[in-house]
């Protein structure tokens, strides 16, 4: 069995890369030849797979050890080498890269590309099934490989989910582990016994089960079970007994696959018929002929895909959608704009405001610190505690003691600022500061000297609560919210009313059109209106016209070819047969002034 892709699950993201590439450089781990070993990322039973560094080319990549003690014989350990050098000689988009094989410290290893994503194993196990569409993008990509494989001579021989890695994008897949799958044909080939089942047994061909040689196409047949297991969620043949298992996939039928797309049903069961096909010459005889058939079943579901695109799409509906759109995206960026200039403008009156009561306070308490009236000072700062802007007042002297304040276990003692705070102007030896406090509360400090003409003679630290400027801020942001979807509503009922409008016109063209199709010439269409759309009524009504005296001049000239066919018609009867030439000659040569004329 081929060993585990975990590898394929390690992130390798750039990012990452930079921030391990100190990390491992600081800390050197573990080595393996030039290698440094990061962390395990899968084990199987036959080895383990690493997250490793290559610091010669400043990449990551997945190191894929051999097993301790399947290490220790020298047969298995040369198989390993040889097999995984021959799949390193395969490059295709569809394929993980092997970038180095070989031996390091008497541990046989393949490093290979490190891949981001999942295994479809997992992917199946997560989601059941997989719907059709993203069973044929992937199976055409995996088909690709597979034929590039065989093309090099390279049978993979364990086609199943566990090989397969869909990467990040969720688009791409790629398969793993080519070459390994034949360790145990290789070390048979030396009289080695691995006692295991050279396959998983499921997705195994009848030639695996009864082991005869395998090519190719038995690959292919472990392709038709993998199609079978990601359309239906279970492989065609299973059975907990081994080998009531075996006897199934050599004698039993497969079940039929059930597929919704109508258009495509019968094309794709006959594709999983023919890959499950017991005998490898009635399969497929090489992976082309699949990819050529996946492709054909694709291009139809598109077909469909892209009629089903073009259903009907009413005006009325595309009109308004486009209309709301438009004046939802103009309402959001003028509100954006609105809100942004009314918070700039109330945030200078609020500091203007709050400047003004700090600049009368100082002003005010300067008479008391020159008198050292300290009952004068309470006082005055007792009183500016009734306005319910203000948080806190402290008056200092020079060194910054508290003198008074409307916090009064601050008094006598040396004023300390907060820390957590944010200048947001600075004017005239004043400096206003805002601050956030639990419950999304915001407060400006307001820091200006007391001075007693030139000289500084004091400090003043005031906090105002910028709660009415936040509120007049969301009151204006909700009423502007309100003027939008008002807007918004209006805007959907008159462009719904007036593409309705149209619409009706437009049906209106159409009927008369259809009617004229029909042979209906009469039809016509009554419209007052002097603007685009009553000009094409007017066209159209004019086309009308013309088809109209067209189809009466036919219809007269016919009338008359049958008068006259009539009139020879008696005359054969009664006249002379020289009469009747001399009367078709009349006609004919009617007909050719008539003809000429036209």
């Amino acid at each position: 069995m081929g060993m585990p892709n975990s590898h394929s699950q390690a992130p390798a993201d750039v990012s990452e890369k930079a921030s391990d590439n100190f990390e491992y450089r600081a800390h050197p781990p573990k080595t393996l030849g030039r290698y440094r070993i990061l962390h395990e990322v899968g084990r199987g039973a036959t080895a383990f797979v690493y997250k490793a560094y290559d610091p010669q080319l400043d990449r990551f990549l997945a190191i894929k050890v051999l097993r301790e003690e399947l290490a220790q014989d020298n047969d298995y350990r040369s198989a390993f080498v040889k097999e995984a050098r021959l799949a390193a000689q395969l490059t295709h988009p569809g394929i993980v890269t092997i970038f180095d094989v070989g031996i390091a410290d008497d541990k046989p290893y393949i490093g290979m590309e490190l891949l981001e994503g999942v295994t479809l194993e997992q992917v199946l196990k997560a989601q059941g099934k997989l719907n059709l569409r993203t069973v044929l993008a992937m199976t055409i990509q995996l088909s690709s490989a597979l034929n590039y494989a065989h093309k090099q001579g390279v049978v993979h021989r364990d086609i199943k989910p566990g090989n397969i890695v869909v990467l990040k994008d969720k688009k791409t897949v790629k398969l793993t582990d080519f070459g390994i799958a034949q360790l145990d044909e290789t070390l048979g080939n030396v009289g080695k016994k691995t006692d295991k089942v050279l396959g998983t047994p499921e997705y195994m061909a009848p030639e695996q089960v009864l082991g005869q040689s395998v090519d190719n196409r038995s690959d292919l047949y472990s392709f038709g079970v993998l199609i079978f297991r990601m359309l239906m969620g279970l492989p065609p043949f299973v059975s907990d007994d081994l080998g009531q298992l075996f006897k199934q996939i050599v004698k039993d039928k497969p079940p039929p696959l059930v597929v919704e797309e109508e258009k495509v049903k019968d094309d794709i069961r006959d594709l999983s018929r023919k890959l499950l096909r017991k005998k490898p010459e009635k399969r497929f005889q090489n992976a082309s002929q699949v990819i050529a058939e996946l492709k054909n079943i694709h291009a139809k579901l598109g077909d469909s895909s892209k009629r089903e695109k073009r259903e009907f799409v009413s005006l009325r509906l595309r009109w308004t959608g486009i209309m709301a759109g438009v004046v939802f995206v103009a309402m959001c960026i003028s509100l954006a704009v609105v809100y942004f200039v009314q918070y700039r403008s109330l945030s200078g009156i609020t500091f203007d405001y709050g400047r003004s009561i700090a600049r009368m306070i100082a002003f005010e308490s300067s008479e008391p610190i020159l008198l050292g009236d300290d009952v004068g000072l309470n006082a005055l700062v007792l009183e500016s505690s009734k306005n319910e802007q203000l948080k806190s007042v402290f008056v200092m002297d020079v060194n910054n003691k508290v003198l008074a304040s409307t916090i009064s276990e601050e008094v006598g003692k040396q004023f300390s600022p907060p820390q957590s705070r944010e200048l947001k102007q600075s004017l005239d030896q004043s400096q206003i500061y805002q601050r956030e406090l639990a419950e999304n509360k915001v407060l400006f400090d307001i820091e200006m000297p007391i001075n007693f003409g030139e000289k500084a003679i004091g400090n003043l630290y005031v906090s105002f609560s910028a709660d009415s400027m936040y509120s007049a801020s969301k009151t204006t942001l909700v009423a502007m919210l309100v003027v939008m979807m008002i807007t918004l509503f209006v805007v959907f009922i008159i462009t719904l009313v007036l593409a309705r409008q149209t619409s009706k016109d437009y049906q209106r063209i159409t009927l008369a059109l259809d009617k004229l199709s029909l042979g209906r010439v009469e039809a016509r269409l009554v419209s007052e209106r002097n603007d685009e759309v009553g000009q094409l009524f007017t066209a159209f009504n004019r086309l009308a016209n013309f088809i109209e005296k067209r189809f009466e001049t036919h219809v007269d000239k016919k009338m008359v070819t049958i008068k006259k066919a009539s009139v020879v018609k008696n005359k054969r009867q009664a006249a002379s047969p020289a009469d009747e030439t001399v009367e078709l000659d009349i006609i004919s040569e009617s007909e050719k002034h008539s003809s000429a004329k036209e």
